[in-house]
């Protein structure tokens, strides 16, 4: 099965249409904190999105000359609401920003960018000042409505960098939990990548997320699953530079360290 702007192998209807059980996955990050940062992080839960269960959501941070800074996919975003996390996916220069994102509700595989039809269902948010947090986060909790807009307008979002292929192989031991694919500037731990899969239905998945990778980079990519209720954590990562063509990795479940420089990321104490 083959999209434009995302491939992955996952049998949606296996899923079930409950109310999915929301994690903080961002406890994993136990870096040591860069200060000062060029970059917020940002928090989004979405509500209420019952007619969405099973369609695929895309998010998009885009700033004020059009270009997108970060984006993520939820395939399929798996019950009425989720949460989160994108570290560093809002940059402090460059603004102001906006939160686009959309339901694949035609289930064409991608955004359709006839306008004003609204085979899809999309909405853009402004991220400003009174949406940050104590720790300097953008919070955006956002409950389903029909006042849809065309994310098209006034003209499509402009793609910065090289594309990322994110293969994940041997994953049987991970069959029906979470999984969590994020792939950052290993320099600043910024996101710009993301992809989750709220049950794991197939061991081997392909993921390709087109434009957020700059030649030349090292990126962190990392891998966390867990039981879709914060239990049973494991969390992997591992760096690699991109060339001229992107960013092309390959992750084996079952064999972890047979990827070059991978390691398993210990479980932190769970988020509050």
């Amino acid at each position: 099965m083959t999209r434009a702007r995302l491939l992955l192998v996952v049998a949606a209807g296996a899923l079930s249409s409950a109310c999915f059980v929301v994690t903080d996955l961002g406890r994993f990050e136990q870096a040591e904190p860069l200060a000062p940062s060029n970059f917020s992080d940002l928090r989004v839960t979405v509500r209420g999105m019952t007619s969405h269960v099973n369609e695929r959501i895309e998010y998009r941070v885009v700033d004020n000359a059009n270009v997108i800074q970060s984006r993520g996919f939820i395939d399929p975003l798996g019950g009425t609401a989720a949460t989160f996390f994108v570290q560093g996916a809002v940059p402090k220069q460059n603004g102001p920003f906006r939160f686009d994102f959309y339901a694949d509700h035609d289930f064409s595989g991608g955004y359709d960018p006839r306008p004003d039809t609204f085979l899809d269902h999309a909405w853009r948010l402004p991220l400003e000042e009174n949406m940050l947090d104590e720790n300097g986060a953008y919070v955006v909790v956002f409950d389903h409505n029909q006042s849809f807009t065309n994310l098209n307008t006034p003209t499509p979002p402009t793609q910065f960098g090289k594309p990322v292929t994110v293969h994940l192989k041997g994953m049987g031991p991970f069959a029906g939990r979470r999984v969590e694919v994020r792939v950052g500037d290993a320099s600043t731990r910024r996101v710009v990548a993301m992809y989750r899969v709220p049950a794991l239905a197939a061991p081997e998945l392909d993921m390709l997320v087109e434009g957020m990778i700059e030649t030349g980079v090292t990126y962190t990519v990392e891998i966390y699953t867990d039981d879709g209720n914060g239990g049973g954590v494991r969390a992997f990562r591992f760096e690699q530079l991109a060339n001229e063509l992107g960013l092309e990795a390959t992750f084996n479940g079952d064999r972890p360290t047979e990827t070059p420089g991978a390691t398993e990321v210990s479980d932190p104490q769970p988020a509050q």
